[in-house]
């Protein structure tokens, strides 16, 4: 989990560096602040933090993040990468509330 959280902390510092439009950037930033926030939960399982949403995926995540904060925020790209931010927010979020075993 600390990896994958220091990996959220690298985004977000990637964003602020960014020449992304202000609005695009706030955007961003609140969906990787809320996924912070959900792996931060003590009682989100193992199998999550190291398969659906294990180090690889945030290591995509990260690579997309490379790109598109280096000048590639089209529509598309910003689109994309939403949408694989509200995909891991919801394996992360769905987890959670989900009734423990």
């Amino acid at each position: 989990m600390d990896n994958q959280y220091r990996i959220i902390n690298q985004c977000l510092q990637l964003l602020k560096q960014s020449e992304m439009p202000t609005i695009k950037k706030l955007r961003v930033e609140i969906q990787l602040i809320q996924m912070k926030r959900l792996l931060l939960n003590d009682a989100l399982p193992s199998e999550v933090r190291s398969g659906s949403c294990g180090e690889e995926v945030f290591e995509g995540l990260l690579h997309q993040m490379k790109g598109i904060c280096c000048g590639g925020y089209d529509g598309e790209a910003l689109s994309e990468l939403m949408e694989r931010i509200s995909g891991m927010l919801s394996i992360l979020g769905s987890e959670q509330a989900s009734p423990p075993h």
